[in-house]
């Protein structure tokens, strides 16, 4: 059974999606999108985060833009690339959030590596300066 997000964005009448997902938090929105990406594996839920952000650009809408395409989407090519785009994106709406930057990590760990680790160590030391027991930036150490 299709949800109504799921319709509204499929029948691409993303106002109305819009209004239905200005209603969600973000945990929500998040939850939903993604299961409907590894549901459908259909790049149609990443145009539309791309819609949402063409209305307002977010450092969480670009997280939302780059999980879809890092994981659900990873499969398609140049998925990684720009995925890590819109990760370096939202730390730079955000610089203090200390999530993302971990986040941000993750692209040293893919095959593409396209963080490397000369400047994942850089990170890893930025976040570790925030959040001295962050485990995940520890790993870069």
């Amino acid at each position: 059974m299709k949800t109504r997000l799921e319709n509204l964005i499929i029948s691409l009448k993303f106002t109305e999606a819009k209004a239905q997902v200005d209603g969600m938090t973000k945990d929500e929105f998040e939850c939903s999108i993604l299961e409907l990406c590894y549901k459908s594996e259909n790049i149609l839920y990443y145009s539309f985060v791309l819609d949402l952000l063409k209305s307002k650009e977010t450092a969480f809408l670009h997280y939302i833009a780059s999980i879809i395409l890092s994981h659900p989407l990873c499969h398609l090519e140049g998925a990684y690339q720009a995925a890590y785009y819109h990760a370096k994106k939202a730390v730079e709406f955000d610089e203090d959030d200390v999530e993302l930057k971990e986040y941000l990590l993750f692209f040293n760990d893919i095959p593409d590596k396209l963080l490397s680790n000369q400047e994942a160590k850089t990170l890893a030391e930025q976040i570790l300066s925030l959040k001295p027991k962050s485990e995940v930036a520890k790993q870069y150490i």
